[in-house]
């Protein structure tokens, strides 16, 4: 009877474990693109995929203005329509792809320790979802997921 009990438990538990996977994360796929400010590369942006659900991936311009999109450290996007942002701030803290606690308290320590204000070094307009005027179409196609921004005063 105990050897019955025994295995109902451990059957019990390896079934709970198991559905506790935490949620399923969606398919990503390639999306790269290149950053040019007044048609010079933008080097050091941050450029954000912002979808009407679901959390925002975002990747960092190299000195040529090319970036490569990552979703929660993984690279690609999901598919589907987003709103973009760009922003760069002199000054202003590097954020990891994927950051941990210990990351972000280093970060808000660092920026504490900061005099004065970021200040941007493209127009404000260009941070913000709603005011940016940029839109990426994620496909499962990854030569349509090549999205370019020139951007202008």
């Amino acid at each position: 009877m105990r050897v019955l009990r025994a295995t109902v438990v451990v059957l019990w538990l390896g079934l709970t474990v198991a559905g506790c996977g935490g949620t399923k994360q969606p398919r990503l796929y390639p999306a790269t693109g290149t950053v040019t400010w007044n048609g010079e590369p933008l080097a050091g942006a941050t450029v954000s995929f912002v979808p009407a659900v679901g959390a925002p991936s975002d990747g960092t311009t190299d000195s040529a203005g090319r970036y490569a999109i990552m979703t929660n450290g993984q690279p690609g996007a999901p598919l589907g329509a987003n709103k973009v942002t760009v922003s760069k701030f002199t000054g202003s803290v590097t954020m990891p792809s994927a950051p941990t606690p210990d990351d972000m308290m280093k970060m808000a320590i660092e920026k504490g320790k900061k005099k004065g204000v970021d200040k941007g070094e493209i127009p404000v307009k260009f941070n913000r979802p709603d005011t940016s005027g940029l839109n990426a179409d994620v496909k499962a196609n990854a030569a349509e997921n090549v999205f370019n921004f020139d951007l202008k005063d």
